[in-house]
């Protein structure tokens, strides 16, 4: 399924702050997923070889329960392995709303942490490559409400960090440790009775884990609509010791705390200016920071121009060319649309490339989406996920490819085309090449059973078709295939790729 567009802005520049150029396709990569036609939200995605790994929020079953999701996607956007986790006793969502609660830890299987959602229980599994669970543990929570944000592997353990909510409508910094065997080591909250603490992201640096965190600086904190904070930075020992505490000056340009990356010796962040509505609502500006080692500030930008209504910023990454990834929404001119947002900038703050998209047009005309999670490939195309409201209570889950220049790519590939025909053995033959009504694929071992895929330029799956053993050619249906550019894929019995190319079709 395609997104109508609605505008869309794609830029790249050749060195940072140097001379912009406009780049546009007439086709991209960029679908809309539901998964068993149930409310699909995406929210983190990592690079698994040559394919995705996505997990989510699901909505209601045929028991009434929402849960979770891990699934795997191939190289051009087919879901694979995808597995559904719910409450085992039955009786309580699962939610997984954090920025980074899903991480590969150092043996390769996936970690997972979120809360239910009535009793705000925590919950931590440990996946293997089967996208089973191998280790699942619940923690029981004495607070009133709880939050998983963060989930970080050191050492021989893990941490959870996040925010909670006592007894006394206080909002507390949450943090715990976790054996490998999945026991709770300990866990301890931070905070002050007459501010409110909330944490968001984390870094393991330093022989412990630096937190950031935001702190209410206004004496009130249970007044509604309370939203203005400042940023707090807290470095705390894998006992929970805190050894640092450092806290922005109160200048007025303070805001909700988002990502955060170490970037050399500095830090890097994103921060929402929060508006009438606490936490929900319209933002006033979203806004990057970046600070030296000892906080001092390097640059402040604020990323709403020309639109300056709503501007949430997600998730934050370092791309492998040094650069800056950045997820949000934003408000466009019309005031009716939120779009999906995807930017790249240079470590100076300056704007690469930025590309916007509506998502879900409505019957009134408007739109609503968030963009979550993003990573970034070697071969520098960005993958972002998001979700896309369709209805009340209801979503679609997006995910985008974007090229490293800062173009709506054609195919969901996390290996460029190219860079495979480049380095790939010349294990396959494919002939002729233009094509008219056949195509024939000789390899090295015939003997050995294949699956051949034909793509369209928009990553479209056009043909599937296995080749026994010694039967080596495809035929063209006219009808199906008009005249152009197409992609080939071929792979032995258990899904390896043999290799992939392209291929001409002329009539």
């Amino acid at each position: 399924m395609q997104f109508q567009w609605k505008k869309y802005m794609l830029a790249m520049t050749l060195l940072c702050c140097g001379q912009f150029y406009l780049c546009a396709q007439g086709s991209e990569f960029n679908k809309r997923i539901l998964l068993d036609q149930r409310s699909t939200i995406f929210r983190n995605i990592l690079v698994d070889g040559d394919s995705l790994i996505i997990s989510g929020e699901i909505g209601e079953d045929s028991l009434g329960l929402s849960g979770i999701f891990v699934l795997k996607i191939d190289s051009f956007g087919n879901i694979g392995k995808m597995h559904y986790f719910r409450d085992p006793s039955l009786n309580d969502h699962l939610l997984l709303d954090g920025k980074k609660p899903f991480i590969r830890n150092n043996s390769g299987n996936l970690i997972v942490t979120g809360v239910f959602l009535v009793r705000d229980d925590l919950y931590f599994m440990d996946l293997d490559e089967n996208l089973d669970s191998i280790i699942y543990r619940e923690y029981l929570s004495n607070y009133v409400t709880m939050y998983a944000e963060d989930v970080f592997e050191y050492e021989d353990s893990y941490y959870v960090t996040g925010h909670i909510q006592s007894s006394h409508g206080d909002h507390d910094v949450f943090f715990q440790k976790i054996d490998k065997k999945g026991n709770k080591i300990w866990e301890k909250t931070y905070g002050v009775p007459s501010r409110d603490e909330v944490c968001r992201a984390a870094i393991v640096e330093n022989g412990g884990l630096t937190l950031l965190i935001s702190e209410a600086f206004d004496n009130t904190p249970t007044i509604k609509n309370d939203t203005r904070y400042w940023i707090r930075f807290m470095h705390i020992d894998t006992s929970g010791t805190i050894l640092s505490d450092w806290k922005e000056e109160v200048t007025g340009h303070e805001g909700w705390s988002g990502s955060l990356v170490k970037y050399g010796t500095d830090y890097i962040y994103t921060a929402n200016f929060l508006g009438e509505e606490y936490g929900f609502g319209f933002f006033q500006a979203g806004q990057v920071v970046r600070r030296d080692k000892d906080f001092h500030l390097i640059w402040r930008r604020q990323y709403g121009a020309p639109d300056t209504y709503f501007n949430g910023l997600g998730d934050l990454i370092i791309a492998p060319d040094s650069n800056l990834l950045i997820t949000g929404q934003i408000l466009d001119e019309s005031k009716k649309n939120v779009l999906q947002r995807v930017m790249k900038i240079c470590p100076d703050g300056e704007i690469l490339w930025e590309v916007r998209d509506t998502g879900i047009i409505l019957n009134d005309g408007e739109s609503l989406n968030y963009m979550e999670g993003i990573v970034a490939s070697s071969c520098n195309s960005t993958y972002a996920v998001g979700y896309s409201y369709k209805s009340s209570g209801f979503y679609e889950g997006l995910i985008l490819k974007v090229s490293g220049d800062g173009c709506i790519d054609t195919l969901c590939t996390t290996v460029d085309i190219e860079e495979i025909l480049k380095n790939k053995i010349n294990n396959a033959k494919v002939y002729p090449n233009p094509a008219s009504d056949h195509i024939t694929f000789d390899t090295k071992d015939a003997s050995e059973e294949r699956n051949v895929e034909l793509f369209n330029l928009q990553g479209n799956l056009m043909i599937r078709q296995n080749l026994s053993p010694g039967s080596n050619t495809i035929q063209i249906d006219k009808s199906v295939f008009p005249e152009g550019l197409y992609i080939w894929r071929l792979t032995d019995k258990t899904g390896k790729l043999i290799n992939v190319g392209k291929i001409v079709v002329l009539r």
